[in-house]
Order: structure tokens, then sequence, then C-alpha cells
């Protein structure tokens, strides 16, 4: 394999996309600080050859380079900002690969699909820096063969070696560029031998016509590694081997349910959830909202109590994941709550899209719908999968159109293996419904596991739980998740992370069809609940991105109205005086990194 030292200074291109970059207008970040977040989706491929995670739209442009692990290599750094080599106080984030660095432009965010916003750098000019007056860097005439390029005034052709072929079959101008150089000779430094060679933008291509296998008859410069090598970033932490835990695509979220409505009332007292919640580390909270209690019938918009609980929570840099349910009736076809019909979705679109824009910056994330394989979630039948993705895609783009910031989230669906539609459809077939669609869109896939009386390690059939009772299916266990993970990844949204956005254990109760959890200690809660923690952060890395405790508070409610043993209460970390139970002294102690 060709080496060369590369010169530290790197000039800046695209790798994915036109050969001339446009400008939008927007200056480049001047300091660290200043460069913008990743925008999402969230999205990981783990390499266990160089201990690396290509991540969200890196992993997006390397899924898009034809034979990528030949064409730009494995990742070997996680995303690190740099400054610029060629344009010193200019700040990037970038992610090396063996044959190339990509960073992000983020001012080229929505244009054009996205195509300009991971871009690669013009590699092949800098390792060619100071060679102009050679030979065969010099412009070539035009042999009027077809061969010529003016941009580059270089003839690309497949005499003596098939470098045109090459080009043109594994990604062409959009991954090498247009050559700098004729072919021509030249010693390769590793192995002293003579090969004939030509200079791309971006590569470097070099012609072995001895070797048996012809996918190996050309090959490619390791310019992400010599670009690391001569900056000597080897030792930098970015660059340092990581098992799958610790080449996460984001920082892995902790987050509960909670209950911030009813300020006023006797019984809340929205600052001290909010403080509650921070005092145990905890800076994620999932709030229900109701789309009937905002859109009135008019067309106007009542936000009300959420302009408040939007305002608590930025003020108390908690990040809010609003889940968005229950339609007004004059949308839905049989006047109930469920979803809205066909003809109300822009409806809906409509409503989220004024959501996202009001509360742009201040709401982090928003779910489409709650458990909607479940009938009483749709007046009483479940809505089949694809009019669920219509509704979710609307949505999605009307989000994104609003905040290309916020996190989009599918909708949780509730692990079932019922399959009546006036009652439910299993979870997975629903997955499996929805992800089969094409029109489906989201950043990250939401899911309710069960647990009911199984510790979080135990499955069916091979592991099943204690028992008595809740045993055997899998719908009853935490590791339920690892079936909808599967389904992804059956379908091409493997990469793709899922956020458990309800999880967790009951303890005693008197609400029927709960009584798994009379048998659950307040002690056994507080362990299976950091156990599922546990096995989120590091057992299910890098594909797992957050995980939503149900819940926080619903007891204080609950005492108030008289039955401190709801359901909703036994899986509470908070008993209805607002005193701690054990579970809530584990997740405060618990490590999040």
């Amino acid at each position: 394999m060709f080496k060369r030292i590369a010169i530290a200074v790197i000039l800046l291109t695209m790798l994915a996309g036109m050969f001339v970059k446009p400008d939008f207008g927007m200056a480049q970040a001047t300091d660290p600080e200043s460069v913008p977040a990743t925008f999402p989706p969230p999205q990981a491929r783990y390499f266990p050859e160089t201990g690396h995670s290509a991540v969200n739209y890196f992993l997006e442009t390397w899924k898009n380079t034809p034979n990528a692990l030949f064409v730009l290599g494995y990742p070997i750094s996680q995303p690190f900002i740099q400054e610029s080599f060629t344009n010193p106080g200019e700040y990037y984030r970038v992610q090396y690969f063996q044959r190339a660095i990509l960073e992000e432009l983020p001012q080229y965010y929505g244009q054009d699909n996205n195509r300009f916003y991971v871009q690669g750098r013009l590699l092949g000019r800098q390792l060619a820096q100071g060679r102009e007056n050679e030979e065969p860097f010099q412009s070539a005439a035009d042999p009027g063969d077809g061969s010529w390029i003016e941009a580059t005034q270089h003839t690309l052709r497949n005499d003596p070696a098939p470098f045109r072929n090459f080009w043109e079959n594994n990604g062409g101008l959009s991954v090498f560029g247009y050559p700098i150089s004729e072919q021509f000779q030249e010693v390769n430094q590793a192995d002293g031998n003579t090969y004939w060679v030509q200079y791309f933008e971006r590569q470097r291509m070099e012609w072995h016509p001895d070797q048996p296998d012809p996918q190996y008859q050309i090959l490619l410069g390791l310019l992400g590694n010599e670009a690391r090598d001569a900056n000597d970033f080897g030792n930098k932490q970015e660059f340092r081997f990581k098992q799958p835990d610790e080449a996460l695509p984001s920082q892995f979220v902790y987050g509960w349910n909670v209950h911030l409505y009813d300020e006023g009332t006797a019984w809340q007292d929205r600052q001290r959830v909010l403080q509650i919640s921070k005092n145990a580390e905890i800076y994620w909270m999932r709030q229900q909202v109701a789309w009937m209690d905002i859109h009135d019938i008019s067309g106007q918009l009542f936000w009300n109590e959420l302009d408040d609980i939007v305002a608590d929570a930025d003020a108390a840099g908690v990040n809010l994941l609003i889940s968005v349910v229950r339609a007004p009736s004059w949308t839905t076809p049989d006047g109930s709550n469920g979803m809205p019909s066909a003809e109300h979705i822009p409806t809906f679109a409509q409503f989220m899209g004024a959501m996202a824009e009001r509360y742009r910056g201040r709401v982090q994330a928003y779910e489409v719908w709650n458990e909607q394989n479940l009938a009483h979630e749709n007046g009483g039948v479940v809505a089949n999968a694809d009019h669920y993705v219509n509704m979710l895609a609307a949505a999605y783009d009307a989000i994104k159109a609003s905040d290309p910031y916020a996190i989009v989230v599918s909708g949780g669906p509730s692990s079932t293996e019922t399959d009546i539609p006036t009652i439910a459809i299993s979870d997975v077939a629903f997955t499996r419904q929805m992800l089969t669609n094409p029109n489906f869109r989201a950043d990250v896939i939401g899911v309710h596991p069960g647990g009911q009386y199984n510790p979080p390690d135990t499955m069916w059939p091979d592991n099943p739980g204690p028992g008595p009772g809740w045993q055997d299916s899998r719908e009853f266990y935490f590791r339920r998740v690892e079936d909808i993970h599967q389904v992804m990844v059956e379908n091409g949204w493997g990469d793709r992370q899922i956020w458990l956005t309800e999880f967790g254990w009951a303890t005693a109760n008197n609400t029927p069809g709960y009584e798994y959890g009379n048998s659950t200690s307040f002690e056994t809660q507080a362990e299976w609940i950091i156990r599922a923690f546990q096995k989120g952060r590091h057992e299910y890395a890098p594909w797992m991105g957050a995980m939503f405790l149900w819940n926080l508070n619903f007891a204080v409610p609950w005492k108030y109205e008289g039955n401190e043993l709801h359901e909703q209460a036994a899986f509470g970390v908070l008993n209805g005086d607002w005193s701690p139970r054990p579970s809530w002294h584990a997740i405060q102690s618990m490590p999040k990194d």
C-alpha cells in the first residue's frame, strides 16, 4: 500500500455531492464553542476492526458512498472539533476514516437533501502540494478523444491503467474528484516497487496488475491514516480504541416520565418536581400533551399551561420530550379522541409544526403518539400501521421545517402478543409494518418494553422470570426491546437508535391487571430499575440512546385523589407525600456517563 507522510495543511472540500461547493452565505465557527450541535438523527455503526463507530451524518455519508469500506475505509476516530489547517481560526466537527477525513458544515444543512452537510477534505490535492511543476501535474493538451477534463486540464482514461473504469464504478466525481495529474510511474515508498499511479483531488490510485484478485488491482492511499500520523494524533482521546459503549453517536439520555401540569392545585408544585429531578441528576423529562386540549375547532391554538411548563423546564436547564396524544374529536372519523382521520393528517401536521416553531430550542424532542398498537389509543380499534406512518411522516416534515434540531421519535408501541384489532396488535408486528413502509420517517424509534414481575436479565423461554404468572410470553420482559431491535436490523434500520420512552416496574397496587406489582418490594423495584439502566447504557450500546423511566411523581396526584395504590402511583419513584422511594435514591447514586 502506498505510504507517504501528508503535510499538516489539509484543504477542505466535499466528499459527497457535486464538484463545486455552493455558498449559502453563513460564516464558519470561529471558536470551538461556536460549532453547532450535530443535526439529528443520532445513529451509529460500530466497527470492531478499528474500535470506532461511524455516526450520525458521517455514517449517512459512509452508507451513501459506493464500496465505502474500500473507498473510505473504517472510522479511526470518534467525531471531534478541530481547527482548520488551511484557515486557522475556523472550527469544524470532523471524523477521520482510514482513507478520508469528513467534516460537518452546518451552514449547508437543509440544502439539496443535505448532500453538502458532510464533506471531505481534498487530501489528494494536499498530497500533491509542491509538485505542480513536475511534468505529470502540468496541464495536459486535449487529445480530442473525450478523456480530457477541462476543470483540471487532465485526462481520465484506461491506458495503461484502468483508472477510468475504477473511477466510474466507485463513486466518480463525488468520491474522488477530478484528476489532477496524468498517469505516470512512481515508486511506492512502502515496498520500493514502481507502479502506474494517478492523483485525484481526493485520492491517489495505484495499479497492481499482478494481483490475482481484481478488487485489489487498484489500491487507494490510506490518506486519513497518514493525516492522523503526520499530525501525531494517534494518542489523542478521540483516536483511542473504544468499546461499543464508548462509541455512542450522542450523549446517553437518562430521563423519566413526569406530571408537570396542574400548577395551582393543592397538590402540584412544578418547581419542586424540577428540582427533585435535578437532585437525582436527571435532566430529561417526558411529558404527555393532549392535542385536543390545545386545538380548537375554530383553528385557534390555546397553549395555556404548556407555555409555563416549557418556560419553567427551560429555565431549570431540563430537557423535554413532548409526547403528543389524543386528537380533538372534530378531527377523528368517529368523534373519539383517537388518531386523526386521513383528511385531518394535514391538520395534525400543522399543529405539530406550530408547536415546534413556538418551542424551538426549548423542547428538544417530540414523540408522535403513544402505544398506537392499542385500540384504546384510537377510539376502540387499532389503526393500521400505514395510517400511523402517514401521520408520522407529515408530523416529521412539519417539525423539521420549524426546528431542524428537534428529535422526532416514533410512538412507542406497547409490548404485547395480542393480535385482536379491537384490543391490540403485537408490537413486533406493528413495528415491522411501520419500518417496511417506505414513507416511514423518524430520527429514533420509540419502544415500550414489558417488565411485569421479571428481572431485566430474564427472558422467555430460555431464562424465564420467577413467577408465578407473567412468565410465558416475551411481551412480559424488559428484554422485549431486543426483539424490536432485531426487526430494525432485518429491515435496514439497525443503525438508528431506540429510545425507551416508557419502562419500569410496579409495586403493590389495587388496579386490576397489575397484580404482578404486589410481589415487587420497593427495594426490588430499585434493583431492577438500576440493572435496566445498566443494560441499556452498556450492553445495548450503541443502538440504545435514551431511557425514560415510568415514572417520577404520579403518586402525588393519586394520593390527593384518595388512591395512592393506583398502578400509576405504584410505578413511581416518589411516594404520594413527595418522599423518595429507594429507587429514587438508587437513581441518584447511579453513574450517568
